[in-house]
């Protein structure tokens, strides 16, 4: 499966932490996942998938650390299921997101979402690859994925750092919102020869 860009969105809410535009993740039909800095905890969040003018309102209805869920007024993901995994090994791990240029404040017109490449250190730093055509804090916020699984959310203001999925996936809270979480073992792929 992979990243979906009809399941990308754009998060804003003027009462967040950063007070800028950052991306999000459907996870289900109208929840979003994405960091905790660009959701108003108290308030209001808007939510405006890829490629589109019209904003939607949501709240939060779970946070834990850096990352949050929120609730979206309508209907906005196609039905399906989420690929979650859990990131092993020493090795870096390649990871693609989609997200946003930086904004200061809310577009009134229409953006279409940009490919991130890196790759996922062993202590979830994040390091941006050449092939990338999007950095910054657009991205705060934006699902992060190995290949078929997401494996974590990207924070992106004031470098890049990811929050695992396994960080989070037991909260009994989160479950009870987004269902069982099923983590699919991920590593970097092998390299060299072996020889039998």
């Amino acid at each position: 499966m992979g990243i979906e860009r009809a399941r990308v969105v754009e998060v804003h809410s003027a009462g967040s932490a950063t007070r800028r535009v950052g991306a999000g993740y459907l996870i289900g039909e109208r929840l979003v996942l994405t960091a905790g800095g660009v959701v108003d905890r108290r308030g209001s969040t808007g939510v405006r998938p890829a490629g589109t003018a019209v904003w939607y309102e949501s709240s939060a209805v779970w946070a834990a650390g850096d990352v949050a869920l929120l609730e979206v007024d309508e209907v906005l993901a196609p039905p399906g299921a989420m690929r979650w995994g859990q990131v092993s090994g020493h090795r870096p791990v390649p990871v693609a997101a989609m997200g946003f240029p930086p904004a200061t404040s809310r577009p009134d017109r229409f953006r279409d979402a940009g490919q991130f490449f890196g790759h996922l250190q062993p202590d979830f730093a994040v390091e941006a690859s050449g092939a990338s055509r999007l950095a910054g804090e657009g991205l705060h916020g934006a699902a992060l994925f190995a290949g078929a699984e997401l494996v974590g959310v990207l924070l992106a203001a004031g470098g890049h750092r990811a929050v695992a999925v396994a960080a989070f996936a037991g909260d009994p809270r989160f479950v009870a919102i987004a269902g069982d979480v099923d983590l699919i073992p991920v590593s970097a792929p092998a390299s060299g020869l072996s020889i039998l």
